[in-house]
């Protein structure tokens, strides 16, 4: 979907839906289906991982003001000059090795950590209008943008690289 939601309740039930479906491709993958790699890349933990760490980077830099290489623990990537693919790896090289049970919990963990967050939030905090720390006036948006990029927009995507684990 590309329109956004125009209530909190909405926003809520396009993340739960999407959340949803994921987890239900997930459940249909085996240990071994989920960490080997996709198209000789990414293994599906590779992904479950990357999406917590974005779900956080929202939670705590985008919508808890904290500091990115805080939040993050990538000390040397700064946010405000790194390119986005450069953080993507930065998190794979951080987070690979994690074992399979721990990427799992981190990535549900985080996703009842953002419908905690959204229960605290008022619509109005929802659109207000929002630039990152470190960004210029181009990153401009409303918080909400951010929120589903790192929502259901994000397990969207990755869940549609995971599914074809199930047709191989």
């Amino acid at each position: 979907m590309t329109d956004t939601p125009t209530t909190m309740a909405e926003l809520r039930e396009r993340i739960s839906s999407s959340y949803a479906a994921l987890e239900h491709t997930i459940g249909q993958l085996s240990d071994q289906q989920l960490t080997m790699p996709i198209d000789g890349s990414w293994s599906a933990k590779d992904l479950l991982a990357h999406i917590a760490a974005w779900e956080q980077v929202m939670l705590h830099f985008h919508v808890g003001d904290r500091p990115f290489e805080e939040v993050t623990r990538l000390t040397s990537v700064p946010y405000a000059s790194t390119p986005v693919d450069q953080i993507n790896e930065a998190f794979h090289q951080r987070d690979r090795d994690l074992p399979l049970a721990q990427v799992l919990q981190s990535f549900h963990s985080s996703h009842q950590e953002l419908m905690t967050t959204l229960d605290r939030m008022s619509e109005a905090d929802l659109f207000k209008l929002y630039t990152p720390a470190g960004r210029g006036p181009d990153s401009s948006g409303r918080l909400i943008d951010w929120i589903i990029g790192d929502s259901y927009d994000h397990y969207d995507e990755h869940r549609a690289t995971m599914e074809r684990l199930l047709s191989a």
